[in-house]
């Protein structure tokens, strides 16, 4: 998309160089064979510009791409995020009561304690689990702030609301990894 904005601005400028440049010439006098010099050599300078041109579109067009696709990224994580709070809340509930009945069956003698352990260290290990891979999008919720930062101090703009956007979504991670409580 970005080299048919510069391809095209570039063609356009040429095109409006030629007649500019044939357009001059004319008024100046001249004949048919002065009129295709100044339309080679307006080509050439409109050329040149219209491809100036070009590259700013594209930049710009590059950087509201790259703004849109760090949106949906960010929506898609955000998205995601929900089901895993509603799917996180509901497996900690269950494990909270079953390390509830381990805990009166332990009491009671109905279970070992290696049995008690053994259950109660592979909880630990689900959680975590879970706990290292919300950690690691939080990280990378981190790493998108400090280059929407970075992006923004480099000039591009409209980046407030992206910015916060990640602030909320790292600040949802860490809450869930605080219900990660290990058991004991």
């Amino acid at each position: 998309m970005t080299s048919n904005i510069i391809v095209r601005n570039t063609l356009e400028g040429a095109a409006v160089g030629a007649l500019a440049g044939c357009g001059l010439v004319l008024l100046m006098g001249g004949d048919g064979d002065d009129c295709a010099r100044g339309a080679a050599l307006g080509a050439v300078a409109g050329g040149v510009a219209g491809n100036q041109v070009g590259q700013a579109a594209a930049a710009k067009k590059t950087e509201l791409v790259k703004r849109d696709q760090v949106l949906a990224n960010l929506k898609g994580v955000s998205a995601k995020l929900n089901g895993v709070e509603t799917s996180l809340r509901a497996v900690l509930r269950s494990q909270n009561s079953e390390i509830a009945s381990l805990k009166r069956q332990l009491a009671n003698k109905q279970i070992s304690d290696a049995s008690y352990r053994a259950r109660l260290n592979a909880i630990n290990a689900n959680r975590r689990t879970v706990d290292a891979a919300l950690a690691t999008s939080e990280r990378n919720m981190s790493t998108t702030r400090n280059e929407l930062q970075a992006a923004s101090k480099g000039g591009q703009k409209n980046l407030a609301t992206l910015s916060s956007a990640a602030a909320s979504t790292q600040a949802r991670l860490a809450r869930n990894r605080k219900l990660l409580a290990i058991a004991n």
